[in-house]
């Protein structure tokens, strides 16, 4: 924001020179630099002080400098006879979208160029001067903060204002000469027959002020921030108007400011102000009211503050209050929409007191949590294990578009206002942003990857939606890549679910692994690895169609945790003492059906195997002619020993005879 000094002394007068304001203004919140060959203040706003967008915004700011009173310029002119209500009629559809709209008519007008003083503000502020009136609303933005849109009056079709949202599809050609498609959502101001203006971002070209113009309608109103925004984005427009209206400008200066308009019309360009204004505001907005304990702020700044002290605070900065039960009772005057919480408050109280001027302390004490929240703690060890086996964290955004939503979800959840069509849903899974990262790294020459990502997702189930988080990540290429002493080694499904249950291992839990049909969207050969009856997680390939849709060619491979059973299921590993007695080993070689998986039969050898089976690896898997048509052989290495005594033959043999006859009752299985 640029503030011309002789401009602002205008509203307040300083002895000290300006770059003492500037650094005054840096010390209390605002970065100001001083350019003394331009005789201007270069001041770095923050989006939530839009009451500083002007020189009376600055002004209010150097009053608090230096104590002096702010000085408004006085109005004199004269109005007509003649009633304005007899002129424009205003018709508001949604009073949410335009809660106060206020309008005059000055008539007689002659546009010609601006005087000297009026070109030289403006263009002090980067302005360049275009004819009278367009130069007077530029002046009244820059000096007052709100915008001010002029109509040439006699272009205005029934004389009648309408402020209503866009026909989807609706067209308007704005004052830069483009024509616009416009959005169903989207502010217009209208006359009876069409669009004239862009409502809060920029006037049409139907209706614009040029030098043959006489009579002039000046709107100066107070939009719903969040429209004005959506629809500048929509547009990709931004304007000054627009930069202020989407901060929110003051709704309680609108007479004022058209006073302050006509005043200046009046003098430069003559004419005659009808009488009187049209206010339309039928709901006047409630100005914020807020509590304030002050031992809190005290608490807060780590001062003591007097009580005094405060409520100078709050006259210097407009904020009326009165004092009730221990809390003063503040009304946010209608120019500061960034105060609406205590902790607001206790932040101006703060840069009026300084905070250079609070001293620091080295009594000070920090509050270190006595203990670290275990799911927090579950996540850390996940992420810890996945990078010590050589994975890759990637953190992709929760936005995605419609083509890569719909792969993995029928019913996605649309974002209301997208910057773009690639971000206007919001992922039900961390599958399309993995992709996406794959096909980025593999465009670029590098296909081995292994990345996963711990994030968000987002659903709709019967409560409503529904925020989960999520723990993925997909591996393709080499995980070693071939050399002289070591062969090639790809990643496959089978390393996978090495990985998913050592992983298992790990935490403790005991694992089997079960084939279950594909209902998945993205997976195909989808394998679910359980602990007891809770999936541990899921893996597979991902499909063929998927990739086609991503433009990746080569095969990628996939898994997806069940963070629950991490988090609140993990079990805790218990010391054993070290083994006094020594095992005995046995070989277990058995055919089974083809259909048989082995997980079938290590789930019988845990459950006969019992507590003495500490033990047992498949070792040897084998089809072929020894072995009958539609059989396989299955050979396990199982390890038996006892914490109570030496084991004996016997007791072993029992245990075998049992893994027998029971696996070969419930699956056909023959001792080889």
């Amino acid at each position: 924001m640029i503030i011309s000094i002789d401009w602002l002394k205008e509203f307040v007068l300083f002895n000290k020179s300006p770059k003492d304001i500037a650094n005054g203004l840096t010390a209390i919140g605002l970065e100001t630099t001083y350019n003394k060959n331009k005789d201007i203040l270069d001041i770095e706003l923050t989006p939530n002080r839009p009451d500083c967008m002007s020189h009376l915004g600055v002004a209010r700011e150097v009053s608090i400098l230096t104590g002096n009173k702010i000085k408004r310029n006085t109005i004199s002119f004269k109005e007509s006879s003649s009633a304005i209500s007899n002129q424009i009629k205003i018709n508001v559809q949604k009073i949410k979208e335009c809660p106060r709209y206020g309008a005059m008519v000055i008539k007689g007008i002659k546009v010609g160029k601006s005087p000297d003083w009026m070109v030289s503000r403006l263009e002090q502020c980067g302005i360049r001067s275009l004819n009278s009136i367009v130069d007077i609303s530029n002046y009244v933005l820059l000096e007052l903060g709100h915008p001010v849109h002029i109509f040439d009056f006699d272009s205005l079709a029934g004389k009648n204002i309408n402020i209503r949202t866009a026909i989807k599809d609706e067209e308007i050609i704005t004052i830069d000469g483009i024509k616009r498609k416009l959005q169903d959502d989207q502010l217009l101001i209208c006359d009876k027959e069409k669009p004239v203006a862009l409502a809060g971002i920029l006037g049409g070209k139907n209706s614009e002020v040029t030098e043959k113009s006489k009579n002039i309608l000046v709107e100066c109103a107070y939009f719903d921030p969040v429209i004005i925004r959506k629809g500048a984005k929509v547009l990709g427009l931004s304007t000054e108007a627009s930069k202020r209206f989407e901060r929110g400008v003051d709704y309680d200066d609108i007479c004022s400011v058209l006073d302050r308009v006509a005043d200046l019309i009046l003098e430069i360009s003559g004419g005659e102000c009808t009488k009187g204004i049209i206010d339309y505001y039928p709901e006047p907005i409630k100005s914020t009211s807020v509590s304030l304990n002050p031992e809190n702020a005290s608490s807060v700044l780590g001062i003591n503050l007097d009580n005094n002290f405060i409520s100078k605070t709050f006259d210097s900065l407009g904020i009326k209050h009165t004092w009730k039960k221990g809390l003063f009772e503040c009304k946010i005057p209608s120019n500061r929409p960034d105060l609406e919480r205590p902790i607001d408050l206790i932040e101006e109280i703060g840069r009026i007191y300084g905070f250079d001027n609070i001293k620091s302390k080295n009594n000070y004490i920090g509050i270190i949590p006595s203990n670290i929240d275990d799911e927090e703690m579950h996540i850390d060890s996940l992420k810890d294990y996945f990078r010590g086996i050589g994975f890759n964290e990637v953190m992709t955004n929760s936005l995605v578009s419609s083509e890569h939503v719909e792969l993995v979800s029928n019913d996605p959840i649309k974002v209301s206002n997208p910057l773009s069509r690639e971000m206007s849903f919001l992922r039900s899974s961390l599958f399309p942003g993995l992709l996406s990262s794959a096909r980025y790294n593999i465009r670029r020459g590098e296909s081995n990857l292994a990345i996963f990502e711990y994030g968000n997702i987002f659903c709709k189930e019967k409560q409503g939606w529904m925020e989960k988080q999520k723990f993925s990540g997909i591996v393709c290429g080499n995980r070693v890549n071939k050399g002289w002493k070591n062969p090639e080694q790809f990643f496959d499904l089978f390393l996978l679910k090495g990985v998913i249950m050592d992983l298992a291992k790990r935490y403790h839990f005991d694992h089997e692994l079960s084939l279950i049909e594909n209902n998945d969207n993205f997976l195909s050969n989808e394998l679910t690895i359980k602990s007891s009856s809770l999936s541990i997680g899921k893996i597979g390939n991902i499909k063929q169609d998927i990739l086609n849709s991503f433009e990746i060619e080569i095969p990628i491979f996939a898994f997806d945790l069940n963070l629950r059973i991490f988090t609140n299921y993990m079990k805790v590993k218990r010391f054993q003492s070290l083994p006094q007695f020594p095992g005995i080993e046995r070989d277990l070689s058995l055919t089974i059906p083809n259909k048989i998986q082995i997980n079938q039969l290590e789930k019988i050898i845990k459950d006969k195997g019992g507590s003495l089976l500490q033990f047992h690896q498949l070792y040897d898997l084998y089809e072929g002619d020894q072995i009958e048509k539609g059989f396989k052989s299955a050979t396990f290495s199982l390890f038996f020993r006892s914490n109570e005594k030496t084991l004996k033959y016997s007791d072993v043999d029992f245990i075998v005879e049992a893994i027998i006859s029971e696996t070969s009752k419930v699956l056909g299985a023959k001792l080889r």
